[in-house]
C-alpha cells in the first residue's frame, strides 16, 4: 500500500479465521459473507462520518475483498490519516494505534495543527464486535450440526475450534 494511505484489514480474527481453514467450504464461505457485508457497512458508517470539506476523503473509502477470510476498507487519500489522527500538537491516536500511525508523522515543522477527527477506526471498532458475535453465533449454529465445537474464552474472544 502506498505511504498516506490509511487502511486496516480485518485480520484481528486471524486466530479464529485461521482454524476454519479446515472446516468445510460451506461455514468458510458463511465467513466470508459476514465478513464483506462487515467491511462494507464499515466503509458505510467511515464515509458519514468522515468530514466533508470537498468529499474527496469520503468518495476515497472503499471495502476491499483481498481473498477470502481477507477483506480490508481504505481511504484512498494522502492525508486520511492527518484527518484520522489530526497533526502537529493536536494528534490524538488511540491506545493501541500507536504503531500503526507512527508511519503517518510528519517532519516535526508543526505549521499545522489540525484537530484528530477519527472516521475509519471508530467505524471499525463499532463494527468488529458487532461481527464477533455474528461469527460466533453461525459457529455455534454450525456446532450444533456437528461441524465444530467452539471453546469460548474470556473477553468474548473464542479460543479454539474443533472440527467433529
Amino acid at each position: 500500500m502506498a505511504k498516506g494511505f490509511i487502511s486496516f484489514e480485518m485480520s484481528g480474527l486471524k486466530e479464529v479465521l485461521s482454524e476454519l481453514n479446515h472446516l468445510e467450504k460451506a461455514v468458510i464461505d458463511n465467513v466470508d459473507g459476514y465478513l464483506t457485508a462487515s467491511a462494507n457497512i464499515i466503509s458505510r458508517d467511515a464515509k458519514r462520518a468522515v468530514p466533508k470539506d470537498t468529499g474527496g476523503l469520503s468518495n476515497a473509502i472503499s471495502a476491499t475483498h483481498i481473498k477470502p477470510l481477507d477483506h480490508g476498507v481504505v481511504a484512498q487519500k494522502h492525508y486520511g490519516p492527518y484527518v484520522e489522527f489530526g497533526t502537529g500538537g493536536l494528534v490524538d491516536v488511540p491506545v493501541g494505534l500507536e504503531d500503526y500511525a507512527i508511519q503517518f508523522k510528519g517532519q516535526g515543522i508543526r505549521e499545522v495543527n489540525l484537530p484528530a477527527r477519527p472516521f475509519l477506526f471508530p467505524a471499525y471498532e463499532e463494527e468488529r464486535k458487532k461481527l464477533i458475535e455474528k461469527i460466533k453465533k453461525s459457529l455455534i449454529k454450525d456446532s450444533l450440526k456437528g461441524i465444530t465445537i467452539i471453546r469460548p474464552g474470556g473477553n468474548n474472544n473464542i479460543t479454539g475450534i474443533t472440527t467433529v
